[in-house]
């Protein structure tokens, strides 16, 4: 696949953890594919992180983005918290011309309020366009 000014940014990783950090440009992730939480009691707060990278193409590296993740009850469609991260890429030291960039993200996701058990959608968007998505169930102790 070719870098393209017209494909834009993409998400190429997307995934709800128990922890995850940026380190050197680099996304660590620990206990990744988390698909299930079970906790109470609700209004509950979980300790989780979202961790994605973002492919910014050559072309696009100087211009700001932004990424926005919708965390919301899908039942419902009941949102319960967005988080925006701006992104701003002036020049990114040892890039080839007409290479792309990966930027990662990892999001904390334990200042959120869960106000009851279900399940929950992240719906990612890149400068407000699709860009990926994923559920997890909230669940109580049986």
């Amino acid at each position: 696949m070719t870098d393209s000014v017209a494909a834009g940014p993409r998400i190429t990783t997307l995934t709800l953890c128990d922890y995850a950090q940026v380190r050197e440009s680099l996304l660590f992730v620990a206990s990744g594919g988390v698909s299930r939480v079970v906790i109470a009691p609700f209004p509950a707060h979980i300790r989780l992180y979202l961790a994605l990278v973002m492919h910014v193409p050559a072309g696009l590296v100087d211009q700001a983005h932004r990424i926005t993740a919708r965390i919301k009850y899908p039942d419902m469609a009941e949102l319960i918290a967005n988080i925006d991260v701006a992104v701003q890429l002036d020049h990114v030291r040892g890039s080839f011309p007409g290479e792309g960039v990966n930027v990662p993200h990892a999001l904390d996701m334990s200042s959120i309020p869960f106000p009851r058990p279900g399940q929950v959608d992240v719906q990612v968007s890149i400068n407000d366009q699709p860009a990926g998505d994923l559920s997890f169930w909230l669940l109580q102790p049986s």
